[in-house]
């Protein structure tokens, strides 16, 4: 069992250099608490993605679609889709689940 503290992730998101944070990396999945604007560079990846928006809101555009976004909302990403977050009204806080660890926006591999 694997037990975070949301508030002390984003602690760690708010003192650090970067916007992601590793919650949970595990053979079958990686989870990363994000916020957004941030500056990451920004690329499809080769897993299927979830976003949990936990707060904030903005719009999401993914593929060809775009969509308003606010707390609670989620968004699916299928692998290999070009996807990010823009005209941000509140900055947003997202849990953002990888199917694989395999590609991350940390970079694992």
């Amino acid at each position: 069992m694997t037990h975070a503290s949301t508030s002390a992730l984003l602690e760690q998101i708010e003192h650090g250099e970067k916007s992601y944070v590793e919650v949970l990396s595990e053979d079958s999945m990686s989870v990363e608490l994000a916020r957004y604007p941030n500056p990451e560079p920004k690329h499809p990846h080769k897993e299927d993605e979830l976003y949990y928006i936990v707060s904030g809101s903005g719009t999401v555009h993914v593929g060809a679609e775009t969509y308003e976004v606010t707390e609670g909302d989620v968004v699916y990403v299928e692998r290999g889709v070009e996807h990010d977050f823009v005209d941000i009204e509140d900055e947003i806080t997202a849990l953002v689940v990888f199917t694989d660890q395999e590609d991350t926006v940390l970079g694992h591999s």
